[in-house]
């Protein structure tokens, strides 16, 4: 049987890259075994010893049946809410969903109407592209903008497109921001929210990455914002910070009933339940894993300084901007001529397999987004790889 990574905190683990091939993680068995992987966003740190010993429980009890672990589920992010970020939910407020694609898909169904247009904020997670049309709406762009400091948000022109189009009635924010990184401010929050209630526009924050925000910055939850709760949705989950994707649980969190009801107008089985593993695990990962989660975020910070130092040093033709979350890396690839294809240009280049920026809309050409969530052995020899294949001395 494969192994899984050895050591009780992430800065212990060593990555076993045959054991991980072995045990069927789709990160490292997209390509073949030559390639080292950089692209699915889902870190190699493993979890908390208390995810594994209640799966295994629960395996050894077969069971597989029927369960009620949902509410216990919404309780433990409840807790976690409020020690990790001072954020309070009500649990009567919080819905339990299979992923945080599914809230935000099941939000534009229930809080818009087919003649009303969503904002997105390209370059974004690229699933989100797909949202306007598989739910029959028209897309507005408010797009980040780019200067030597890196990726932000135009208020200012946020404050336009709302002015100058009453159809809108969606704002999907990416709240840490995927891919770029940035993190939004109090001050910021709060003058998007402004906006939204002058023009009653729904906020859906996607906050999946909340848990991994690096120093110097600081995640306020939208729902966190005073006035956030009459107009704004918020969507999260452990899996990034506990890398426990397949195991599918999530959470849709509303600000007061008003719009808890309206979401609960979408058929309960169109939504479903997570499935009780992805509810223990979570319960299991919240509740015991404050110790944890701060040795991966010091991990983490430590590789996102590693990768741009280096970077910066050894192949300063890439362009890359220290990332305020995530573990996440926006790479600008374009002084190489990368073509419209830029992940498979790197790769054949290289042998650094990373996710193509085209995917993430306007602002990703010539880029790529590469995971820096992994051992600092593997991440120099992607670094190693990048400045080998690139390097032009």
């Amino acid at each position: 049987m494969a192994q899984l990574p050895t050591g009780s905190l992430p800065s212990q683990v060593h990555v076993d890259r045959s054991a991980r091939r072995a045990a069927g993680v789709v990160k490292w068995t997209k390509y073949d075994a030559g390639v080292m992987p950089a692209w699915v966003a889902e870190h190699d740190l493993g979890q908390p010893p208390a995810v594994h010993e209640r799966l295994r429980e629960l395996v050894d009890a077969g069971a597989y049946g029927y369960h009620d672990a949902a509410e216990p589920m919404v309780e433990a992010f409840c807790r976690w809410a409020s020690r990790r970020h001072g954020w309070s939910p009500e649990a009567g407020l919080v819905r339990p969903t299979t992923n945080v694609v599914q809230g935000v898909w099941a939000s534009v169904q229930a809080f818009t109407r087919p003649d009303q247009k969503i904002v997105l904020s390209d370059p974004v997670y690229y699933p989100f592209q797909d949202l306007g049309p598989t739910t029959g709406r028209e897309v507005a762009r408010w797009n980040l903008v780019h200067d030597d400091a890196g990726w932000h948000y135009d208020l200012d022109a946020l404050q336009a497109l709302l002015e100058g189009d009453p159809s809108i009635g969606l704002l999907l924010l990416c709240h840490p921001q995927n891919p770029t990184g940035r993190v939004l401010d109090a001050d910021q929050l709060t003058r998007i929210l402004e906006l939204a209630l002058e023009h009653d526009v729904i906020i859906v924050s996607d906050e999946i990455h909340y848990d991994l925000v690096h120093p110097g910055a600081e995640h306020v939850p939208a729902l966190a914002v005073p006035g956030a709760s009459t107009c704004t949705i918020a969507v999260t989950s452990g899996i990034k910070t506990f890398a426990i994707g397949g195991l599918r649980c999530a959470v849709a969190v509303f600000g007061d009933e008003r719009l808890r009801d309206r979401f609960d107008s979408i058929p309960e089985h169109l939504l479903t339940v997570p499935n009780r593993f992805g509810c223990e695990a979570s319960i299991a990962a919240w509740d015991t894993g404050d110790a944890w989660v701060d040795d991966l975020r010091a991990t983490l910070d430590a590789n996102r300084h590693r990768l741009v130092d280096r970077l910066h040093a050894e192949l300063p033709e890439a362009g890359i901007h220290l990332p305020d979350s995530t573990f996440l890396a926006w790479l600008d690839l374009t002084a190489f001529g990368p073509g419209d294809r830029p992940s498979m240009w790197l790769r054949a280049q290289t042998g650094v397999a990373c996710e193509s920026g085209p995917k993430f809309g306007a602002g990703g050409e010539g880029h790529v987004r590469l995971n820096f969530g992994t051992t600092p052995e593997v991440l120099d020899e992607i670094v190693d790889r990048l400045v080998q294949g690139l390097g032009r001395g």
